[in-house]
């Protein structure tokens, strides 16, 4: 007999097994692929730097926050048709842009608005960052939840192989 106060353990349906370890599948996935999609378009960004139209762009805005995440440039630049567009980048701490100072822009000539701003970062380097830190985090926990799961049912197995054995001696 049980106490009152004893919580009974009920066996999760088979569905809401399968809904848990896609759900943890799925965060599992998040991380690579945020991490491949940051690499195609940092890629994408250094062939646009290499083969794009370079034009000189003034910077109209800096913020200079703390947060390093935050730290970025607006730059004002002119395409071939005369169409004055903007672009931004994240600014690494070493660097110390002002409002005025004139940077070299490089854009698609197919699609002027598709512009990198030469010797600033990338603005997709940010989510490699962010992929490789879930990747991390969901790779370790769906190891332990895994290895945890596999020794808990080591264990009933051997607290169900000693009552079967012990029953059997009476």
């Amino acid at each position: 007999m049980t106490s009152p106060g004893a919580a009974i353990k009920k066996p999760k349906s088979l569905l809401r097994r399968m809904v848990n370890v896609l759900f943890t599948a799925a965060l599992m996935l998040v991380g690579p692929a945020l991490m491949v999609t940051s690499y195609q378009q940092v890629d994408a960004d250094e062939e646009l730097a290499r083969t794009g139209a370079q034009v000189s762009g003034t910077i109209t805005y800096f913020s200079d926050a703390r947060k390093a995440s935050n730290r970025d440039i607006t730059v004002e630049y002119e395409a071939a048709d005369g169409v004055s567009r903007y672009a931004n980048a994240p600014v690494d701490h070493e660097q110390h842009p002002s409002v005025g100072e004139q940077v070299t822009v490089a854009y698609s000539e197919q699609n002027p608005e598709q512009a990198v701003v030469l010797g600033y970062e990338s603005n997709s380097e940010f989510l490699g960052g962010v992929g490789l830190i879930l990747t991390t985090v969901f790779t370790t926990l769906g190891l332990i939840l895994t290895i945890s799961r596999l020794g808990r049912r080591r264990r009933d197995k051997v607290r169900s192989s000693d009552v079967r054995s012990g029953a059997a001696e009476f």
